[in-house]
């Protein structure tokens, strides 16, 4: 029997990872000191243990929450490991999570185009559910009501957090699933610089410098970069560009004032259907946005809050044909999201935390379309939502710990009236590694784009009788560690939505949405990390996942990632692959059949060499995508690129 080279390929990466649950014993763990536990919950990966697994591939850690969520991190070193140009690159090896587009660089929009999927949650467009943030900052566009990523730069990134489950108590509205974008900063005294070009396949180019520098209490950093490629196929090129800068004050030893502000610039043509006939015009999408958060943030007794003022300014401009009419268009939109947030953590007691908050969001803009006949005024609405919430965590036991919790958002919506989220958990940890059960129920309000639609169809003021979609969320997860080099994290979970937004088509007309369907998600993810050697780490993860109807988009059966970074000397290597498994395309707002895309498996490597022995010193690297020449797309008619590399050189000062 003739075995597939993809799948050794997969099996390869995937086996050693594999080997280590079966070959490492379980190390007991030192009884922790009951006085630890009084401390507020740090960012934890296996409670009661101590887990040195260096420089994963893929992710940087897997971690619990203190309200017994789960979260994974990918770093600065893997985003440069998978030679990720974008937030899309940089995550869509994540267990669980799937994406979609058309140009190797550059988002056509925020759905087909460029959108972020996370176990099935986000195909709501417009209106997605996962909640996008910078620095704890929602962002997003604030008519159409989803991220759009080339707004995400990833230049900006010490580490994005993604939350895979809802969290509703924290991060409020859209919370489904979560995305958040650390920034970074400056931590080391003294001044220092980098700058780094690349070039390969496609004529794809990239360009980024930035400097930063730290002088007593006073830290500031600055980025630039631009991106672009003539993409694999004609009308398949996307340029971005990004510009990020940040300045911190410490006030005192107990207060930070920052300010931190974002630009990014991007445009993406449409390649269409392969075989199709191509338009007279063709479609282009350019966006333009520039977010400022000044935050106040204090240290106390181990505790820790802030306030937070954003504000987030933002374009589209997007192209279109219209071929009954046999003439283009731009649609075009305009943005301004504003808001304000104050959270603070109290210590009630020797081993309670109540968490406090409040926030406040303005939101919307207005959209049109130019056409050579005039201009269609679609609407000019802002949406705000106030909302105050608590949480309560409490640590009881010594060497087994108990820690239960429990937390409560009330939001009222100016144009929905009030919603609640909610959600409670327990966490039990010990020698024995940590189990944990939470329950959550989020809530997904409609946006700006329903009353820009309502007032197309010349239905006036009638979105208001729309209602939030919901969900509820059980999940039970457990992670241990193997020895002193290895881990493991298994969860399953179970997501029902009900009263979900779906177009409601004529007759009679005109058109209208309804809360009028449901659907469920049941799965199980596991992941492992290993470290059997100084300088080499492996990892694997999957998940596999039912949902009912079984046609929901963009929720493969299962997905596989695997990786391996090895360090010898000034060499550095790292591989990752990826299997997805068949899943659909559809857009769950409007009409329309859903259209199965095949799956596809992926394996991409990134070589690197340090010309000098000390470090920080300049290096060479050459990095593939596609490497086992896969033919594979994200959208039925849309193949994506086949094999590709690109080498660069980067340089510190």
């Amino acid at each position: 029997m003739k075995i597939p080279l993809r799948s050794l390929l997969s099996l390869a990466l995937a086996a050693p990872v594999a080997l280590a649950q079966s070959a490492l014993q379980p190390q007991p763990s030192p009884t922790p000191d009951p006085a630890q536990a009084a401390a507020p919950t740090p960012p934890l990966r296996v409670p009661g243990t101590q887990v040195l697994v260096e420089a994963t591939p893929i992710l940087e850690e897997a971690r619990s929450e203190p309200l017994a969520g789960s979260v994974v991190s990918v770093g600065r070193e893997q985003i440069e490991d998978l030679n990720a140009g974008d937030i899309a690159s940089a995550l869509r090896r994540l267990p669980g999570v799937v994406i979609s587009r058309y140009n190797p660089v550059g988002s056509y929009g925020g759905g087909d185009g460029g959108a972020l999927f996370v176990r099935g949650q986000g195909a709501g467009r417009p209106g997605a559910e996962i909640v996008t943030m910078v620095d704890g900052v929602p962002k997003f566009v604030g008519v159409w009501t989803h991220p759009l990523l080339d707004t995400l730069s990833v230049d900006l990134v010490e580490r994005v957090d993604v939350y895979k489950s809802p969290q509703p108590v924290l991060f409020g509205n859209m919370s489904f699933a979560g995305v958040d974008l650390v920034p970074r900063r400056e931590t080391l005294e003294g001044l220092r610089a980098r700058a780094s070009a690349a070039y390969g396949s496609f004529e794809t180019s990239a360009l980024a410098a930035e400097a930063s520098g730290r002088q007593g209490r006073f830290d500031w950093l600055a980025t630039g970069s631009q991106r672009r490629s003539d993409g694999h196929r004609p009308e398949a090129d996307g340029r971005t560009r990004a510009a990020f800068g940040r300045v911190g004050l410490e006030l005192s030893p107990e207060l930070d004032l920052s300010l931190l502000v974002d630009w990014t610039d991007g445009e993406a043509g449409d390649p269409g259907v392969e075989g199709a006939p191509r338009p007279p015009v063709a479609p282009r999408f350019a966006t333009d946005d520039t977010l400022a958060v000044l935050s106040l943030s204090r240290r106390h007794g181990g505790r820790q809050g802030f306030l937070k003022l954003h504000l987030d300014d933002g374009s589209i401009d997007w192209r279109q044909w219209d071929a009954a009419r046999s003439q283009s268009f731009r649609s075009l939109t305009d943005w301004s999201n504003r808001g304000v947030q104050l959270q603070d953590e109290l210590g009630l007691g020797a081993r309670g935390a109540l968490t406090l908050g409040g926030e406040l969001l303005d939101y919307g803009g207005r959209a049109r379309e130019e056409r050579p006949a005039g201009t269609t005024t679609l609407g000019d609405f802002r949406f705000q939502n106030r909302a105050v919430y608590a949480a309560y965590v409490h640590t009881l036991g010594g060497s087994v710990r108990f820690t239960p919790s429990a937390g409560l958002r009330a939001n009222h919506s100016r144009e929905f009236g009030w919603d609640y989220g909610a959600q409670a958990g327990l966490q039990a940890s010990g020698s024995f590694g940590e189990a944990r059960l939470r329950w959550a129920r989020a809530f997904n309000l409609p946006g700006v784009w329903a009353a820009t639609f309502y007032q197309g169809y010349g239905r006036g003021e009638q979105w208001k009788d729309l209602g939030p979609e919901i969900v509820e969320h059980l999940e039970l997860g457990f992670a241990r560690s193997l020895g002193a080099r290895a881990r493991f994290d298994l969860a399953l979970f179970s997501d029902d939505v009900t009263d979900a937004l779906r177009f409601v088509p004529p007759p009679p007309p005109p058109p209208a949405f309804a809360n009028r369907d449901s659907y469920r998600t049941r799965g199980v993810e596991l992941t492992l990390a290993w470290t059997p050697l100084p300088g080499l780490s492996l990892m694997a993860g999957t998940t596999f996942s039912d949902t009912n109807p079984e046609r929901t988009p963009y929720a493969p059966s299962f997905t596989f990632v695997s990786g391996a970074t090895w360090e010898g000397g000034r060499w550095r290597l790292a591989l990752d692959g990826q299997r997805v498994g068949e899943r659909y395309y559809g857009n769950l707002r409007f009409p329309g059949p859903l259209v199965p895309v095949p799956g596809y498996f992926l394996l991409n490597g990134r070589l690197a060499y340090r010309l000098k022995a000390a470090r920080p010193a300049p290096e060479i690297y050459l990095a593939g995508e596609n490497l086992s020449a896969s033919d594979y797309a994200f959208r039925p008619g849309y193949p994506m690129p086949g094999a590709s590399v690109m080498g660069g050189l980067s340089w510190p000062f």
